[in-house]
């Protein structure tokens, strides 16, 4: 029988702390194939734009929309008359002003989780870096922000501001200026990088290719545990974030979409919200919904999170040139990155993938951004620098701290590999003998007692390097003894001296374990939108749960951990942060059938790391 163990969230490192990337040149021509590179590789055909102009600011130029409201709009450009540059846009409702800041702050960068001023909201870019070296660089307030005017409620259900329609008509006026050449790209992480995605399914004219970071398909892999992350950013808890600046129009501000509802069906969900423990028995959350001007996007977020309906797929529309960037281990932009990526109909040859070390980059938003320039030095500018010249990804290489170049993802050359959960807590490709041999772990209620309880299994010192690189797959043959639970699997890389770094993480509510077999593969199960299905309290039922996909060389004398709870642990440093899902507010049983429960892992022939 496995030993039950407590879960502590800070025991796992979520970032490799120290850790600062850089740049590595690659000469044209040079042999590529099966090389770890100590920086992120850029395969240098024709040299690219250097820094040699002054930094021109012109602030709150109004520009009217197609309605006739006025936003106002910052130009940073390059200080000299007479000439025409190519434009970047970075569009998002963070606040215009705020993002000055980048000026004085782009050389101090804020890591994630080791700074306790990283602000997440700092994301328009540094100017100071691309206005030198020949662009300009145009950030807006929406409609209703700061100094741009009031108009009509576009969205309902919060205060979104990224109307695609603006978005669209702020491109077409930049490509008109004197001081513009008519080519447009666009930039930034998050917010921003929804902007992008958004105008970029129906493109205006002079939008020549997109570059969202951090981004992707927003919203579409779906595991059924509500994600508070999104709350507590706009609410300035996650990290240092500011919070998102008001609408200067309270009637921007729309009331929640579920208050549309007819008035019998609106009043059976609240109340259904009301009685569930999850929400009963945490006051925060028991108040969005009781007042839902607090919050109208929470308030919509948790009534639709009962009864979820299926979401609006766009990025096939997408034909763009288009660099996507997500951060390994990352819940927030992880699943979504790939997505996209996946299903953009951009051509293979104008498409791109960078993935970052795990955590969120620094901020203010200021890494990477010769990978940006080099990417608009092409599409913007002309200068074949050698971008396209390189294999469609790049990676960091957990475990190693080393890059590489891919081909296609998954990787060709994988072996699909399942190792399977051992009695007494091991973790080996070798199949369990016989069935009988179960295990179990009860998690109470969090708030009869907030501590985290788990089950974990390993392969012990591994006896030889091993690659995992590409998506990843949970299967738990298991019962439990209530009608529902939330499953949350972490997979981590533990060296020899029990220093422990996280790999993947994957979450999946019960009675969300429908799968859709249409489009479920075996290393990436897809679980649709719908009304949740009770879980029979103690019928043995599989549950296929999406890991996030990774890259990392677990090496010689490493082990590979499995752990297996249903909680996050809210008084980790991340819980304080706001990173957590909604905790599953009962007391419940699990009990894991180990002849049928194992993880699919994308095995990859290891190759010589120097």
């Amino acid at each position: 029988m496995n030993k039950v163990s407590l879960y502590n969230g800070d025991s796992i490192n979520v970032t490799i702390k120290g850790y600062v990337p850089s740049a590595q040149s690659v000469p044209y021509g040079t042999d590529i194939e099966g090389v770890y590179y100590d920086g992120y590789p850029q395969i240098v055909k024709e040299e690219g734009s250097k820094p040699v102009y002054k930094v021109k600011k012109e602030k709150d130029i109004m520009v009217a929309m197609r309605d006739g409201v006025r936003i106002a709009v910052d130009v940073y450009r390059p200080d000299i008359e007479g000439e025409k540059f190519p434009a970047i846009l970075a569009y998002a409702a963070w606040g215009k002003d705020a993002q000055e800041a980048v000026a004085w702050n782009w050389d101090k960068p804020q890591p994630y989780y080791d700074s306790p001023f990283w602000d997440g909201s700092m994301e328009a870019g540094n100017y100071m870096y691309t206005v030198p070296r020949g662009y300009i660089h145009v950030i807006p307030d929406p409609r209703g922000v700061g100094n741009s005017e009031e108009g009509p409620i576009i969205f309902k259900g919060g205060s979104r501001f990224e109307d695609p329609n603006d978005i669209y008509d702020v491109i077409e006026w930049i490509a008109a200026q004197p001081w513009c050449t008519g080519k447009v790209g666009m930039m930034g992480p998050s917010g921003y990088s929804l902007s992008q995605m958004e105008v970029a399914t129906a493109p205006p004219p002079h939008l020549v290719a997109i570059r969202p970071d951090e981004g992707g398909e927003f919203g579409l892999h779906f595991h059924g545990i509500w994600d508070t992350m999104g709350y507590h950013i706009g609410f300035g808890r996650h990290g240092n974030d500011s919070t998102l600046p008001p609408s200067n129009y309270p009637q921007l501000v729309a009331r929640p979409a579920m208050m549309d509802l007819p008035k019998k069906e609106l009043e059976t969900r609240l109340q259904e919200a009301f009685s569930h423990p999850d929400i009963k028995y945490n006051t925060k959350w028991y108040s969005s919904l009781k007042y839902p001007m607090k919050s109208p996007s929470t308030f919509d977020q948790i009534l639709e999170s009962f009864h979820p309906k299926p979401r609006l797929e766009t990025a096939h529309k997408i034909k763009l040139p288009i660099y996507l960037g997500t951060p390994w281990v990352n819940k927030l932009y992880n699943w979504n990155c790939f997505s996209a990526w996946q299903k953009v109909s951009t051509p293979s040859q104008s498409k791109k993938l960078i993935v970052y070390p795990p955590g969120f980059p620094p901020r203010p938003y200021a890494s990477y951004h010769d990978e940006i320039v080099r990417w608009y030095d092409y599409w913007l500018k002309g200068i074949d620098n050698g971008i396209l010249d390189e294999p469609p990804i790049k990676m960091f290489v957990m475990g190693i701290n080393k890059w590489k170049f891919e081909y296609e993802w998954p990787l060709a050359r994988t072996n699909w590999t399942k190792y399977y959960l051992q009695p007494g807590g091991g973790l080996s490709p070798e199949p369990v003998k016989g069935t009988n041999k179960n295990d179990t772990f009860t998690q109470p209620a969090p708030y009869l007692d907030p501590k985290v309880y788990c089950l974990k299994y390993t392969t012990g010192p591994l006896a030889m390097d091993t690659e995992i690189t590409g998506p990843i797959a949970l299967y738990l043959n298991a019962t439990i003894d209530i009608d529902d639970t939330n499953w949350m699997a972490d997979i981590v890389d533990v060296d020899p001296e029990g220093k422990r770094q996280c790999i993947s993480v994957g979450y999946l509510k019960a009675k969300f374990r429908t799968l859709d077999e249409s489009k479920s593969k075996p290393y990436l199960p897809i679980h649709p939108r719908q009304d949740p299905i009770p879980v029979i309290p103690g019928k043995a039922i599989e549950y296929a749960i999406a890991m996030m996909p990774t890259s990392v060389v677990f090496q010689r004398g490493h082990s590979i951990e499995l752990i297996i709870r249903n909680q996050d642990d809210l008084l980790s440093r991340l819980g304080s942060w706001g990173t957590y899902m909604l905790p599953f507010m009962q007391t419940v049983n699990h009990t894991i059938h180990l002849g049928n429960s194992y993880l699919l892992m994308p095995v990859i022939p290891v190759r010589h790391v120097p």
